[in-house]
């Protein structure tokens, strides 16, 4: 429910504003996309190190 709400609110935005605002927001929330991303295939790797390293 949450999550619709804020994209709701977030196109919203993107449609009443200038070029370039939108290309900023877009930006970063390609920033922030790419950030979790980049975490959770960090918490995935660590993950598979420690079950590599118990299996010893």
């Amino acid at each position: 429910m949450l999550k619709r709400r804020r994209t709701h609110a977030f196109k919203r935005n993107v449609i009443f504003s200038t070029a370039t605002r939108r290309r900023i927001m877009i930006r970063n929330i390609h920033k922030k996309i790419i950030w979790r991303r980049r975490m959770f295939a960090m918490q995935v790797m660590s993950e598979l190190n420690d079950a590599s390293t118990t299996k010893d």
